[in-house]
């Protein structure tokens, strides 16, 4: 069969939209599931803008993503698309997208092909029934990172820490396994499947720093062994983003640095700036801020807790503050 017979008879056959953009996001191929997904829209022609059907950031930045680990010097093999969800213009409808260039990144701009779902039904920023759910997450993040704490910094006697650490371990693992079967059976009833992105910490550390480089921050990272985490790559650098924010506007903080690094159960991201502790209070207000740049002003809290992830602040050393993200590093089952 003709090659571009064979690409049009497999765009029809798709059941998700295809759009593919020239390096300016102007439409250049789409296929019929895209046009039912967008009711047959006049906006969806060659020649227009692809921003004029979706919200642009997050996909600038999944653009930006790729761009940017192709021309990076590692080990790893980038990865072919970045996933993530995005919301139309002005319908209110949600899709799950994943992005990808159409060949080897040669320049600034490449073109792109964009492939989408439909995942309205179930996706609704602020859930109840998930944000129920994750009301687990705190207690359960806190027992894991005490564990560790625990492990790292230890200030009891070796028989009665042991004793702690056992009991702490073995009810970390047994609320692990009940929250995650809990959350598997919720997934299933909503037709959900996972939006992130499976990162490893190389990739993922070199690409927040390269961000955090334009604020002027300085930043380091320790990566002595390198794995994964299963990340929202736009939700994240806006967090970030408003933590740098936060942090210069209310304490004007010099000497603010970065710091990641990789635990037995987290990657931990650090703020670290000269100050008193914060008060839990305030870190419970943070995690309850309304982001306006995320798809449905989503809070922190519900960002961090769909990558599993969670805040606190605690006294770091020599008189200064810390801000400590912590996102657990992915497991891998069977191989």
């Amino acid at each position: 069969m003709d090659p571009a017979a064979l690409l049009k008879t497999i765009l029809h056959e798709l059941n998700d939209g295809v759009i593919v953009c020239d390096p300016d996001a102007m439409i250049t191929l789409f296929n019929p599931a895209a046009e039912d997904l967008f009711d047959r829209s006049h906006l969806l022609s060659r020649g227009k803008s692809l921003y004029n059907l979706f919200y642009q950031p997050p996909v600038d930045q999944a653009l930006r993503f790729l761009e940017y680990q192709h021309n990076l010097d590692s080990q790893s093999e980038p990865l072919p698309y970045i996933q993530f969800i995005d919301k139309t213009i002005g319908r209110g409808h949600y899709f799950r997208c994943r992005v990808s260039f159409l060949s080897s990144p040669s320049g600034p701009k490449n073109s792109f092909v964009l492939i989408f779902e439909d995942i309205s039904a179930w996706y609704t920023p602020e859930n109840p029934l998930v944000m129920k759910i994750e009301e687990f997450r705190a207690p359960m993040t806190n027992l894991r990172a005490a564990v560790e704490n625990l492990t790292e910094y230890p200030e009891m006697s070796p028989v009665m820490r042991s004793a702690f650490e056992n009991v702490l371990v073995q009810e970390t693992l047994n609320l692990t396994e009940a929250f995650n079967s809990l959350a598997r059976s919720c997934n299933i009833l909503m037709q959900s499947r996972n939006h992130l992105t499976e990162l490893n910490t190389e990739v993922l550390f070199s690409y927040v720093t390269h961000h955090l480089s334009n604020k002027k921050i300085p930043v380091t990272s320790s990566p002595a062994k390198t794995i994964s985490a299963k990340v929202d790559i736009y939700g994240l650098l806006l967090i970030l983003d408003y933590l740098v924010d936060r942090i210069l506007q209310r304490n004007r903080a010099n000497g603010l640095t970065f710091e990641a690094h990789i635990g037995e159960q987290f990657i931990f991201m650090d703020f670290i700036w000269p100050g008193e502790f914060i008060a839990p209070g305030s870190v419970k207000a943070l995690l309850e801020k309304k982001l306006e740049r995320s798809l449905g002003e989503m809070t922190i809290a519900s960002i961090l807790h769909a990558m599993e992830g969670d805040i606190w602040s605690q006294q770091h050393t020599n008189k200064k503050n810390m801000y400590r993200l912590a996102l657990p590093i992915a497991v891998r089952t069977g191989v």
